[in-house]
């Protein structure tokens, strides 16, 4: 499953969503919950490997765990006066490790997987995390964050694509990392571009400015009273992570 495919899904995080997921509409309900294990599984595999688990191991616990978290309604206990959703869901994961230590858990599923995890590209990106110097915590911590920040990078592409400006997004994506700005790619990227310096620099500014509304927007779906200061505050802890 590409983690990417469906960037708008996204917005199942938010708390009004969850509460669909544990409704009485039984279709509503199953696309919520899967909406939901989709944005989740990743940063959940992350953590589960870092505590020592084979890749194996990994997809058996996280295929196991989200079948749990379904059978047994425990997003019914999720209450966001008490916490983020991702903290509720953290914790509820390492309970579970905990109940099914050493336990063949593959053989205990009774039902389908309600996500397909892909082990292949989820090796692909463990392997890119950082050393272990990263506690299991900490990781899906970080994880978490850079889900976020790739589904709000998604979704302004989109919106280049779809004004036939995929080219000129490519080029200038670079310039939204957090490396100091290079006069000199400036100057070969207007080459390649054929427009002026200036004009690059604004489309620049313009990209930046977007990226940071979409990034604003899909944090606050995330919230359950997603004020301004609220998003502010998580956008600040979520950047303390990357």
């Amino acid at each position: 499953m590409n983690l990417l495919a469906a960037p708008r899904s996204f917005q199942t995080t938010r708390w009004t969503v969850v509460r669909e997921a544990i409704g009485s509409d039984d279709f509503q309900a199953r696309e919520a919950l899967t909406m939901l294990c989709n944005a989740y599984w990743y940063p959940l595999y992350a953590y589960i490997r870092r505590t020592g688990k084979s890749p194996h191991d990994a997809e058996d616990l996280t295929q196991a765990f989200f079948l749990q978290l379904i059978k047994k309604k425990i997003l019914s206990a999720a209450d966001p006066s008490k916490g983020k959703l991702r903290t509720f869901l953290l914790t509820c994961l390492q309970h579970f490790l905990a109940d099914n230590h050493d336990r063949a858990v593959a053989k205990k599923r009774g039902g389908p997987a309600p996500v397909e995890v892909n082990v292949t590209q989820a090796e692909e990106l463990y392997a890119m995390e950082p050393a272990d110097t990263l506690s299991p915590d900490r990781l899906f911590q970080r994880r978490w964050a850079l889900t976020v920040l790739e589904y709000s990078m998604q979704l302004l592409e989109e919106e280049f694509t779809a004004t036939g400006k995929q080219e000129v997004f490519a080029a200038l994506r670079p310039f939204l990392g957090f490396s100091p700005d290079s006069t000199k790619r400036y100057d070969e990227i207007a080459v390649t571009l054929g427009m002026a310096v200036g004009t690059l620099k604004n489309q620049v500014f313009r990209m930046r400015k977007r990226w940071r509304e979409l990034l604003f927007e899909q944090v606050a779906m995330t919230l359950d009273n997603p004020t301004p200061e609220e998003v502010k505050l998580e956008l600040t802890e979520l950047f303390d992570y990357v």
